[in-house]
């Protein structure tokens, strides 16, 4: 357990909504497998251990493609609009509130529950003060959080409950090519208890559709590459499947990349990976020193992990291309050369 006290303090705050006629949980805009994931296995505790009468999700703004078959996978049905005459709200898995999208006015009730539970960076900062934040940035993901408090409350969860748990801490360590040895240690536990990685993972990936595999390719073909000495960093512009684009890079050799794309009214949505090796050898954490502060500077919002993260901003392609080599210019203290095709 990584952190036992804020388990605790989670604990105690549930067993203020126990018994509760209706609450309702959100996401984040569309959702991910970690948010979904962490979702399912809080309705059933809330249902099951603390008796709450009707548990409903929320993914605002619709659920993405890749997240349809994880949802058809669990049997759970989610709502895109919030119902207003529930007694307690959770968010999970939105390290700001800008992430909640139209949903966002939830954060201005003031006489009712509204609990955040997260793992990214600065989160319990970004939140009004009457709202409940619990987040550890040591945590790899949410559903890691789940996995300690349903082992703190005792709660004895079923074979698809810990598949739900599986599939969030698999996709939120990028499928486990940043998993550390506590997010093992879960997966290795939640494998012991009957689950069948292969079944499930079969179940969810049905490998790229067309248009994804254009966007790759797209992207790959206007690709920008610096190189800080022995780091290279690759940046590319692609209208949608940014998270997609940015793991591509990396596996095509690049130690961070960065894929943005053009969203309506000017605004720009951007996915950042790095590879573990930069990430420890040079004390760069992708969220805080790049999503954070490019995000700051141009009115946005953003956040993530030491080698993964995604900001949204109101800028030029050009701009953020600017400030993102300055930040890397500045933090990994290498020359930086353009690596011409």
């Amino acid at each position: 357990m990584r952190d036992p006290e804020l388990i605790a303090l989670i604990a105690k705050t549930l067993r203020e909504v126990e018994g509760l006629g209706q609450v309702v949980i959100l996401t984040h805009v569309g959702g991910d497998p970690d948010s979904i994931a962490s979702a399912y296995v809080l309705r059933e505790l809330l249902l099951k251990k603390l008796k709450v009468k009707l548990v409903d999700v929320v993914v605002p703004e619709e659920p993405t493609a890749h997240i349809k078959p994880i949802l058809t996978y669990l049997s759970l049905n989610v709502l895109e609009d919030v119902p207003k005459d529930a007694e307690a709200y959770f968010v999970v898995d939105a390290g700001s509130p800008e992430q909640l999208g139209r949903h966002i006015d939830i954060l201005s009730i003031l006489d009712r529950f509204v609990i955040v539970l997260d793992h990214h960076s600065g989160t319990v900062n970004k939140y009004p003060k009457h709202v409940k934040v619990f987040s550890n940035e040591l945590y790899q993901s949410v559903s890691e959080i789940m996995y300690d408090l349903v082992e703190y409350i005792g709660y004895s969860i079923g074979l698809r409950e810990a598949e739900a748990l599986f599939i969030g801490i698999y996709y939120d360590t990028a499928r486990l090519m940043i998993a550390d040895e506590e997010s093992t240690r879960k997966l290795c536990k939640l494998i012991s208890i009957g689950i069948n990685p292969s079944s499930i993972l079969s179940s969810l990936e049905h490998g790229l559709d067309i248009s994804e595999r254009i966007a790759r390719l797209k992207a790959a073909m206007r690709m920008k590459v610096y190189r800080f000495e022995e780091w290279v960093f690759a940046f590319t512009e692609v209208s949608a499947f940014q998270s997609s684009v940015a793991r591509a890079l990396i596996s095509l050799g690049a130690h961070i990349a960065i894929a943005v794309g053009g969203r309506e009214e000017g605004i720009l949505s951007a996915s950042i990976r790095a590879v573990n090796d930069l990430c420890e050898k040079t004390g760069l954490n992708v969220g805080v020193d790049l999503a954070e502060k490019v995000a700051g500077k141009f009115n946005g919002y953003g956040g993530g992990h030491a080698c993964a993260a995604h900001f949204t901003c109101k800028a030029s392609i050009e701009d953020v291309l600017n400030t993102v080599l300055e930040i890397l210019s500045t933090k990994l203290k290498k020359n930086l050369e353009v690596v011409k095709p």
